[in-house]
């Protein structure tokens, strides 16, 4: 990857649907350029998708939490707990950890009602010895996108 690769990466970090010709523009550059160097990215991977953000609460989802899981150390048993956690809509990341929880859900669920009911079926997973969930009551900085922009 050289340094136009890293200004088409960021470009698109900025603004994902900004056409290529004005990131060619923008860069001076051709549009085939441009176009090619995506490409490229994409199948070697350092492009993984293109997305949208969506504001949940739009979509009533006003409760964000975190569910760290303590789970008993059998690699069977979390394997089956991993299935059926990365089922559950209501998931959008899940993260295995090193330290007092073995592992991290976080969660975007209409209300307090759902949120039990979803730590309740996370609970009764075998496994799964407890549980602490912490609800999110204000967003500070959500800009995933940040650390690998600093990193460009």
């Amino acid at each position: 990857m050289d340094e136009l690769d890293r200004k088409i990466i960021k470009k698109l970090l900025e603004d994902s649907s900004k056409p290529v010709v004005q990131i060619a523009s923008e860069l001076g550059v051709t549009r085939q350029t441009v176009a090619k160097r995506i490409e490229n990215l994409k199948r070697s991977g350092v492009i993984e998708q293109f997305t949208i953000r969506i504001d949940p609460l739009r979509f009533g989802l006003s409760t964000k939490a975190y569910v760290f899981l303590h789970e008993e150390p059998d690699p069977e048993l979390r394997r089956r707990s991993e299935a059926e956690i990365r089922k559950l809509p209501q998931v959008s990341e899940f993260y295995r950890l090193f330290g007092r929880y073995s592992a991290v859900v976080e969660v975007l669920v209409r209300d307090s009602t759902e949120l039990a009911h979803l730590v309740k079926r996370i609970h009764r997973l075998r496994g799964v010895r407890d549980t602490e969930t912490f609800i999110v009551h204000s967003v500070i900085k959500n800009q995933p996108q940040a650390p690998i922009l600093h990193g460009l």
